[in-house]
């Protein structure tokens, strides 16, 4: 008569646990995303410290550097991932980078330079979706990162 019930249990507790295990490897695939489309604002704000002359609103050499960090890292879907290039190309359509600049409001005042980042995930996910983890998912990820330099 317990014949088989090893085997359901071990069956119903499989489901939790294959969840629970998949739900934490897509919340790791969103941080990693997170983290990589953090390092590229980043990126692009230090870009604005090297570049002479100041950079203005939109500079594409601070757009650049932006697609090159993320063209390094593993962001794209794997139809596009088969060379930098390709990656590259696929950031530059889908991602969209915005490089803002304030105006000085005095000689020797700071222009602050805002790089933001927005990641289109919930139409790029790394991993597919199970039916719960994926209310929890962002549609959106996105990172700012603002520098300064003193106007002269």
């Amino acid at each position: 008569m317990q014949r088989g019930v090893a085997a359901i249990e071990f069956a119903m507790v499989f489901v939790i646990l294959f969840s629970v295990l998949y739900a934490l490897a897509t919340f790791g695939a969103v941080f990693y995303m997170q983290q990589s489309i953090t390092r590229a604002s980043e990126e692009g704000a230090r870009t604005v410290g090297l570049l002479t002359p100041a950079p203005t609103a939109g500079d594409q050499r601070v757009k650049d550097a932006v697609y090159d960090s993320l063209a390094n890292s593993i962001v794209v879907p794997a139809s596009a991932n088969t060379s930098i290039a390709a990656r590259r190309s696929w950031i530059i359509a889908n991602v969209p980078v915005d490089v803002a600049r304030s105006t000085p409001s005095s000689p020797g005042a700071y222009i602050r330079y805002v790089v933001t980042v927005r990641y289109p995930y919930s139409a790029n996910q790394l991993l597919p979706t199970i039916p719960l983890v994926e209310q929890w998912m962002p549609d959106q990820l996105q990172s700012r990162t603002t520098a300064a330099l003193q106007a002269s």
